[in-house]
């Protein structure tokens, strides 16, 4: 099988709290996967741990076969991610949100596009971000 998301014991501890405990994953490559459950289990860490943005306590995990910690740069320039509520500016269009982020990250313009394209808003792009619920 091959899995784009490996994670073994992946466990994350802050003092005597357990944020995150054991968890196992494999994550076919082309699916979609959904990370449900309560306020506080742990979906949040675990994914902040998958972005290196904290660091496991015990377990290891890989993305698309890159090992973390060792690959962790290389890991960040093909992972995108939106953690808790994303910030934006409700006095620009989501075209315009998205662009800021694409000259951040030095993608091509045509990637703003493309990322509407991906998730169906393509024809929302050009309303301002106060004025929508997608954003």
């Amino acid at each position: 099988m091959d899995y784009i998301i490996t994670t073994e014991q992946l466990t994350k501890k802050y003092k005597s709290f357990v944020a995150v405990n054991n968890v196992s994953l494999n994550i076919r490559k082309g699916s979609i996967y959904g990370f449900l459950g309560p306020n506080g289990a742990g979906k949040s860490t675990t994914m902040k741990m998958l972005l290196g943005l904290t660091a496991p306590t015990k377990g290891s995990f890989t993305i698309d076969g890159k090992q973390f910690p060792n690959d962790r740069l290389s890991i960040l320039k093909e992972v995108g991610s939106f953690i808790e509520s994303p910030s934006f500016y409700a006095n620009l269009t989501g075209k315009e949100n998205l662009d800021i982020i694409r000259r951040i990250l030095g993608l091509p313009v045509s990637s703003v596009v493309d990322a509407l394209e991906l998730v169906g808003l393509s024809e929302f792009g050009g309303r301002l971000a106060k004025n929508t619920h997608w954003v």
